[in-house]
């Protein structure tokens, strides 16, 4: 290889930098990294004029080309190599720092992933198998390549033996996929439990289809991909020592693609945050492979006690998402907060621990945001919170909690924005409750129109849907003729109303439970499910105290 000169208008993705690039007296990039459009856009902004990239010693500058594949002698036609799946282009668009930090940062890693894939390649079978997988579904064709390059040279880190069997088995691992319907694969809904079934299938039909190919030995790593060290993984429940390390290490990878790749219906996700959610499962995986590839990424969530180059331990406070690999750190020793230096004088050598905040410690957070109107953070910590519970969930364990501390500071000052971004939250969630709940029954409330947009009214509907019943919203100015028919043709079995004075209302011959809820004793009544799990929701007990007399006639 040669280092020359290359105007930064020329840049495109995949050049590899041949001299450290300093910017201002200060080291910006170092030697040896991949040049991706986002890089490029940074340099620009920079007004860097030029950088010095490796090129070939037997070739000019112009003919680079980090994201083509060049055919070995006497194996592929011409027309067969061009249609040959564009390995290093993918790869330019996969291997962003944000996602592969440290990884694939020098040439020796790019050729060696791209010399595997060319060599599997050669072979007609692999190469048509993997060009009908990129026809059929997008995404997963990128995420076999995404598994395949993170996965490699990983396992390369840990001396995993007949590596480059293996990585074949990467590449292929949900090749299965392909005899699963095209709308379940790209349906961006949450899958039925009988499309999760079917779905559930592609292990065992990528282990089947690569034993037809010949591929016997790896066809393994297809057909248990998706076990769980625990235990509680499919299609055959292995755990422990059942699960042999090189599907562990894939098991990992597949997972941490998964959340960071690209979606048409779904942001990717910064490495930080990636492992910060996978390490709330934790018990699902082999915990020291997961330091060890943390390590391996290099970018460290926030929270993360981390060993620093000068022999200290730090906290790590923030994660900058421009510059992941540089984040702010707090020395345990000194308490002292800094951003570690772009020259790398002072870098994180390891991982000790990653601190998993508990729902109460995010709940906490989130509450204190909240209230103090810091609308940036407190959507950091509510969709840290969600993360960890359902959307019924959250009903209980978020909302009425939260509306519980502004009922003791309703004596203060309270910010009007406030209330509104959490109405705003709350009416998400009840959308979804609506959308996807499946309700056993229904019930009426008669309610004035002055409290229907009430949070605790907006809570209680909350509370019945995670029950399984929908809540009906009829206003009180209904004739109660009109009433009786929508509880008849609803099916109703629960009448709450919703008002200041209670007027007996006349019933059928079904059976209907009614209760009068004054606006004041709402209050109460929705305060008395916070923190309470679905299980521990007891309706009708609750109701109780609210009983209302009914009047019964004979139609």
């Amino acid at each position: 290889m040669k280092v020359v000169p290359r105007k930064i208008a020329d840049l495109q993705e995949g050049f590899v930098l041949g001299k450290d690039l300093y910017v201002e007296n200060r080291m910006l990039m170092k030697k040896g990294s991949v040049l991706t459009a986002r890089i490029i856009t940074l340099l620009k902004n920079r007004n860097v004029q030029h950088v010095y990239i490796e090129v070939p010693i037997d070739k000019e500058v112009n003919q680079i080309q980090s994201i083509t594949v060049q055919p070995q002698q006497n194996s592929l036609v011409s027309s067969e190599w061009d249609e040959m799946p564009k390995f290093l282009q993918a790869l330019a668009a996969l291997s962003t720092e944000r996602r592969y930090g440290h990884a694939l940062k020098n040439m020796a890693d790019i050729v060696f992933v791209r010399d595997l894939f060319e060599t599997y390649m050669e072979n007609l079978s692999y190469r048509r198998l993997l060009q009908t997988l990129k026809k059929y579904d997008e995404y997963t064709y990128m995420h076999a390549l995404d598994v395949f390059t993170l996965g490699t040279l990983f396992a390369k880190k840990e001396g995993i033996s007949h590596l480059e069997h293996y990585a074949l088995g990467f590449l292929f691992h949900d090749i299965g996929k392909l005899n699963i319907p095209h709308e379940i694969l790209s349906k961006e809904e949450k899958l039925t439990v009988e499309e999760f079934t079917i779905m559930q299938k592609h292990t065992q039909l990528g282990y089947d289809l690569l034993k037809e190919l010949g591929l016997e030995s790896i066809a393994f790593l297809a057909k248990l991909h998706h076990e769980r060290i625990d235990g509680s993984g499919y299609p055959d429940g292995l755990a422990g020592k059942e699960i042999p390390k090189v599907v562990l290490l894939l098991q990992l990878i597949d997972i941490y693609s998964a959340i960071t790749m690209n979606r048409p219906y779904k942001q990717e996700i910064g490495a930080a945050e990636a492992i910060a959610t996978i390490y709330k499962e934790k018990h699902l995986l082999d915990e020291k492979l997961l330091a060890k590839f943390v390590d391996f990424i290099g970018i460290y969530p926030e929270k993360s006690i981390v060993l620093l180059s000068d022999g200290t331990h730090a906290l790590v406070e923030h994660v900058n998402l421009m510059f992941p690999l540089l984040p702010t750190v707090r020395r345990l020793d000194s308490n002292t907060i800094f951003a570690l230096p772009v020259n790398l004088q002072i870098k994180i050598e390891k991982l000790i621990t990653y601190y998993v905040e508990t729902p109460d410690q995010l709940f906490r957070k989130f509450s204190e945001y909240l209230i103090k109107g810091e609308a940036h953070l407190m959507e950091k910590y509510y969709n840290k919170l969600v993360e960890q519970h359902t959307i019924s969930e959250c009903i209980t364990k978020i909302y009425i909690p939260v509306y519980q501390i502004f009922d003791v500071l309703k004596e203060q000052v309270m910010l009007e924005n406030v209330r509104v971004k959490l109405r705003g939250l709350l009416n998400k969630a009840i959308f979804h409750l609506r959308k996807d709940t499946k309700t056993k029954s229904s019930a009426i409330f008669l309610v004035d129109q002055n409290l229907r947009a009430s949070i605790p009214l907006l809570l209680l509907e909350g509370v019945f849907y995670v029950k399984g019943i929908c809540p009906i919203m009829i206003d009180t100015t209904t004739s109660k003729e009109e009433l009786l028919r929508i509880a008849d043709y609803c099916e109703a079995t629960v009448i709450c109303s919703f008002e200041e004075e209670y007027n007996p209302l006349i019933g059928t011959n079904r059976k209907l439970e009614l209760y009068h809820i004054t606006p004041k004793k709402l209050e109460s009544l929705v305060f008395s499910f916070a923190g309470q799990s679905i299980k521990q929701i007891n309706l009708k007990v609750a109701l109780q105290k609210y009983k209302a007399v009914t009047k019964i006639i004979n139609n």
